[in-house]
């Protein structure tokens, strides 16, 4: 097992049991002390466990800690809602669309049920089982069953998404921050993000007002990697014309209409 897997192992199971003892982490990760020290230090040092004599446990606000799915469903709603359905109305027929996980996500899912020539490719299940009853064409790329996220991910999930191209990819994001970029908690989710992303002709972030000038765990690319952010009227004034004047294309989604701008300096997305 490689460094990277048992980090995410760790931390896995810490999102389950909030604290760990290293004599289990030994155990059951089959490895040394001093490998499991280093491990939890390298951790530590990015603030995502806080170690104690004798064990580790996640921090009360750190940036690794997401909560699950179901209980982010009705944070924000009404936002996401008007941010999933200004992304909807960008979707053209005939095009193939990349839709992430997350609950922005699942709310362009559901302004994309009545639609037809669509194809989404997604690795949500949740997102698959809104468009399963539409006439909405569906991929769902398999993988490794992440259960508290509902997705499906790991080497098999991306090997899958390599094969094919998109028009257009949904990213949802946990943090946008003008230094760090555009950032989310998961190693495994955000390796697929990145795929997606090298694999599609345009990258649209969806987040709601609260994701701006926060930073999480791995950042998934730099703001200039993404064709366009559909966000809410909530973004700070100041960040907003700051983020504008480096060129990121913001659409304010009001509902009905939504206010581009149209900045010209934003040209190609570039990987």
């Amino acid at each position: 097992m490689s460094e990277y897997e048992r980090k995410q192992q760790i931390m896995n199971m810490l999102y389950q049991k909030q604290s760990l003892s290293v004599g289990y982490l030994i155990e059951v990760l089959q490895v040394s002390p001093a490998t499991i020290r280093r491990d939890l230090q390298k951790l530590a040092d990015k603030g995502l466990v806080v170690r104690y004599k004798g064990g580790v446990s996640l921090p009360k606000i750190g940036f690794g800690h997401e909560p699950p799915l179901a209980e982010r469903e009705d944070k924000n709603l009404p936002l996401k809602r008007a941010i999933g359905e200004a992304a909807a109305r960008l979707i053209k027929d005939g095009e193939v669309i990349a839709l992430d996980v997350g609950t922005t996500a699942m709310e362009l899912a559901k302004a994309l049920r009545s639609r037809q020539n669509i194809t989404v490719f997604t690795y949500s299940l949740p997102i698959a089982y809104l468009l399963s009853n539409s006439k909405v064409k569906v991929y769902l790329v398999g993988g490794l069953l992440k259960s508290k996220e509902m997705c499906l991910s790991g080497s098999v999930a991306r090997n899958t998404i390599r094969q094919f191209h998109f028009d257009k990819f949904f990213l949802g994001v946990a943090g946008i921050d003008e230094n760090n970029g555009i950032t989310d908690f998961g190693m495994d989710e955000v390796e697929i993000k990145r795929t997606f992303i090298k694999h599609s002709n345009q990258v649209i972030t969806l987040a709601d007002s609260s994701k701006f000038g926060h930073v999480s765990f791995i950042t998934i690319c730099q703001l200039d990697q993404v064709n366009q952010i559909i966000t809410d009227q909530g973004i700070n004034p100041q960040l907003r014309s700051d983020l504008r004047k480096r060129g990121v294309n913001i659409t304010i989604a009001t509902g009905a209409e939504e206010e581009t701008n149209t900045n010209s300096s934003k040209g190609q997305r570039r990987i």
